[in-house]
């Protein structure tokens, strides 16, 4: 079970890194406002694995 729980994490960062990553290089952008929860300098990572809405 613990093992699961670890695969599945270091999956989903590894997902989030890698799409950030893709962003830098710019093969994908987001065309959400500058006030959404995406453009904060964390969050931004999690931007397009997190499964909440944009503005």
């Amino acid at each position: 079970m613990k093992r699961s729980i670890v695969i599945a994490l270091t999956l989903y960062l590894t997902a989030a890194v890698g799409t950030r990553a893709a962003e830098a290089a710019g093969l994908q952008r987001c065309h959400c406002s500058a006030a959404c929860w995406c453009r904060k300098p964390m969050a931004s990572a999690f931007r397009w694995v997190l499964p909440v809405g944009h503005r």
